[in-house]
């Protein structure tokens, strides 16, 4: 367990993997202004890190991520008063968009409940690992506020049938259920959750670091496309990857029966 003295948000590299922790358990890891910001500068560290292929995004205590920090006023979920010195976003909003923008895969070890903003953080994770324990709600409503920043990333994973009765009436759900609906991929009692998480990560030290990049490219980008653009834009970066470095390593590996260099 970290240190509940140190960073709200603590940042290292593991085994060719970025781990992003919130880690203010005091507070449920709830979305205050020093924690928002934490977040903005540990997600750009780990993006622009070259050391970490992947990300983990996870937290210290028994709650995920509580959502708005609602004794501040929403803290850094929140946009500040506009003025001359305000940024344009919040830093919470910063964060999220880099989670979901960035071309390195970002893995989501959900070891505890999550509120509000909390499922958006989650929403933007490519791949959850839940606990079977945790407790999820869109809590906005039943505070006179609405799921808005969260919906553009929640409504990425939930169809809009199945956001609607969650949205409306601030209703709990289970882990098992958030599974159904899309927000995470798996679920394991909480004594299995490292090593489901260390499998995944396994899986993704396989593969080529730039295919994870271009293959994450691709998630984004293939669904905003009409057929014939998306046709255009697939057949051209296969293309590229076919002659590119990692491409060819990747085929002599597997024509010589051994394991391509960038496996550790």
């Amino acid at each position: 367990m970290a240190d509940s003295t140190a960073a709200p948000v603590l940042f290292e590299v593991r085994n060719h993997v970025g781990w992003i922790t919130l880690n203010t358990p005091h507070n449920h890891n709830a979305l205050s202004r020093e924690l928002c910001s934490a977040l903005d500068d540990a997600v750009a560290k780990a993006v622009a890190d070259p050391a970490a292929r992947a990300l983990v995004l996870t937290g210290v205590g028994k709650t995920f991520c509580a959502g708005a920090d609602l004794k501040s006023g929403g803290g850094g979920a929140a946009r500040q008063a506009a003025n001359a010195a305000a940024p344009s976003r919040s830093p919470f909003v910063n964060s999220i968009e880099r989670l979901w923008n960035t071309s390195k895969p970002v893995v989501g070890r959900i070891q505890g409940n999550a509120w509000g903003g909390g499922l958006g953080l989650m929403a933007a994770c490519d791949i959850g690992v839940a606990v079977e324990s945790g407790r999820y709600a869109f809590t906005e409503v039943r505070l006179g506020l609405i799921p808005a920043i969260i919906s553009v990333f929640v409504l990425r994973k939930m169809s809009l049938a199945e956001a609607s009765p969650y949205f409306l009436t601030g209703e709990r759900f289970t882990a098992e259920q958030a599974k159904a609906l899309h927000l995470v991929h798996e679920v394991v009692p909480e004594a299995d959750l490292d090593a489901a998480v260390e499998r995944i990560l396994d899986s993704l030290r396989q593969c080529g670091p730039l295919a994870l990049q271009e293959c994450k490219r691709l998630l984004r980008r293939i669904p905003l496309l009409s057929v014939e653009a998306g046709l255009d834009f697939a057949e051209r970066r296969i293309g590229e990857l076919f002659n590119a470095t990692e491409g060819c390593e990747g085929m002599a590996a597997f024509a010589a029966k051994r394991k391509p260099n960038w496996v550790p």
